[in-house]
């Protein structure tokens, strides 16, 4: 492939200058020889964080490497599907899920039908497993450390409702995947599991995509994994692993998004066609868990409708990425317009899904380069595990008493709706003005959903964003937990403290039990909710805790009308 197809159209404006002068900066420093000899000074002088970013730069050859390994792949297709298998589930969280989500939804299925659980919530679990035949699903349960909570749990509840039919067999419907050494294999080898993928320790999760991890449920799907790792493999060398190149993709993409980020325009604001709607949970993982340290980080803003350029502030550039063969004319005069009105606009054009491959290594490498201009480690995580250790100290109290601590007393307690915050008002409309007047300019809001997914959910979320985005001009985001926990969690508490976080939840009337455990998916769920809001307000973060009872339908309904008045009484 020639490395004219990954050429992007950047319309930068007054940037162009700045952009054009930092990578002029690494070409003179020798970026392109000492990247790919994964030199780590180039984003700290600190020998400890040296040694992290050394041991976690595995995945720029994981390309190469995984193409050795599609025959093993291919040959374990066809065992499962001589099996008599009839759907596969991947059970996970992060990086473990986000590429076979984008995977299942920007591709035809021609293999084996694919559901993806990356959830807590018993309604979803229960909802799942009344949809597939327990008999003859494979499930691969997907953990990086082989200690991530919410994939073991996964693992052990539809494992025992694997045992309950097929007994001793019931590992014969199991597959891990997993890093070497991790805890899991013994669990995964003592219950016989199908197979075991061993990947690679030096590859973070965000930046699996092109490992096992993605692979093999891309592979059970019908996807042609060769051509995916050959578009990975042309844009390593478009990105220099041969040497230095003239036009280097991951570079301009990385150069521009820690430029613009330096300058204020820190909220990537990504719009694609329906069609490749799934890549931004992808990006949102990718650059928010990547940049989000330090007070410093690219905020991505994926599900936001375009509008006019004066509904905008200064903090945004917008990045569409859709298809060559598709006009989406709606969406490119939008961002014709924006970009004459003088916001940064980035135009990425694919061939087909199949380049998705070559578009997952552009953006690893974009965001790699993103950090050194930001001068942050974006292979660490530091902030995510704050809510875990919120969360376990919260489930150690399950076990030992029997439920969560209370919340407390509510700002407010209207038609079975209650909102828990640091701000006061006579009713729910008083709170919600009194937390949405705190908002200024360059702020976010991001809706965290600890609910059961569904159309009517999405649609009011759809709605509360517009809401808020129409009238106080901030970004706006969302995300359903614990999902979001492994993906932009660790922006939320690392990242510059300009968030306006509502986060919601609710009752759970048809729980379901965890085997081994004295607790409920829903108190798990409960308490991970409970937890990242701890570590939200231990990092000074503006949060509003509202839970809608036992109809989140009904109940988020009820906040939208609470909203559209506190909204009108602002300024």
């Amino acid at each position: 492939m020639p490395d004219t197809q990954y050429s992007a159209a950047y319309h930068l404006g007054q940037y162009q200058p700045a952009v054009e002068a930092e990578i002029a900066t690494l070409n003179s420093q020798d970026f392109t020889t000492r990247f790919w000899r994964k030199d780590a000074t180039l984003w700290t002088q600190d020998a400890e964080a040296q040694q992290s970013i050394r041991s976690f730069m595995g995945w720029l050859d994981s390309p190469e490497v995984l193409t050795k390994a599609v025959s093993e792949i291919m040959d374990f297709v066809q065992e499962v599907k001589a099996g008599g298998f009839q759907h596969v589930v991947v059970m996970g969280m992060g990086g473990s899920t986000m590429a076979p989500i984008v995977f299942k939804r920007s591709f035809e299925q021609t293999g084996l039908p694919l559901s993806i659980l990356d959830t807590t919530d018993p309604g979803t679990v229960a909802e799942l497993e009344q949809s597939i035949p327990l008999e003859h699903t494979l499930f691969i349960v997907a953990s990086k450390s082989g200690t991530t909570a919410e994939p073991l749990a996964f693992g052990d509840y539809f494992y025992d409702k694997v045992k309950a039919i097929k007994g001793d067999k019931a590992g014969e419907n199991f597959v891990a995947i997993t890093d070497p050494g991790s805890k899991f294999v013994t669990q995964a080898t003592k219950e016989g599991y199908r197979h075991i993928f061993l990947n690679f320790s030096e590859v973070g999760g965000r930046f699996s995509a092109l490992t096992y991890f993605g692979l093999v449920p891309a592979a059970l799907y019908g996807i042609d994994i060769s051509e995916l790792l050959r578009g990975g493999v042309a844009m390593m060398q478009a990105c220099g692993s041969l040497g230095p190149v003239g036009d280097n993709p991951g570079l301009q993409l990385g150069a521009t998004m820690g430029v613009l980020a330096k300058q204020g325009r820190d909220k990537l604001t990504l719009i694609t066609p329906e069609s490749l709607s799934s890549l931004g949970l992808w990006l949102e993982q990718l650059l928010a868990e990547s940049t989000g340290k330090e007070g410093k980080g690219i905020l991505p803003v994926a599900g936001e409708p375009l509008g006019r350029p004066d509904e905008y502030g200064t903090d945004r550039v917008f990045v569409y990425v859709g298809y060559q063969n598709e006009a989406d004319q709606a969406n490119i005069d939008k961002l014709t317009a924006l970009k004459q009105a003088g916001h940064p606009v980035v135009i990425i054009r694919l061939y087909s899904a199949l380049e998705l491959g070559s578009e997952f290594y552009r953006w690893e490498i974009g965001t790699a380069v993103a950090g050194i201009v930001l001068a942050i480690n974006p292979f660490d995580q530091p902030n995510v595990q704050a809510a875990k250790t919120a969360t376990d100290k919260l489930m150690k109290e399950v076990t030992e008493k029997g439920q969560l601590p209370d919340p407390g007393q509510p700002a407010a307690d209207q038609d079975g709706v209650r909102y828990y915050g640091d701000v006061n008002g006579a009713d729910a409309a008083g709170v919600l003005h009194a937390f949405f007047a705190q908002a200024q300019p360059g702020n976010f809001m991001t809706l965290q959903a600890y609910l059961h997914e569904n159309d009517s959910l999405n649609k009011s979320l759809a709605e509360f964003r517009q809401l808020v985005q129409d009238k106080l001009r901030i970004a706006t985001t969302s995300g359903y937990g614990p999902r979001f926990l492994h993906s932009t969690g660790q922006y939320h508490k690392g990242g510059p403290n300009v968030g306006l976080f509502v986060q919601f939840t609710a009752d759970h009337p048809q729980d379901l039990p965890l085997p081994g455990r004295t607790y409920t998916f829903g108190t798990f769920e409960n308490a991970q909710a409970q937890g990242d809001l701890q570590a939200l307000r231990d990092n000074d973060r503006r949060a509003l805790h509202i839970h809608l009872g036992p109809n989140p339908e009904h109940g988020l309904q009820t906040v939208l009308t609470a909203l559209k008045t506190a909204l009108a009484q602002l300024g």
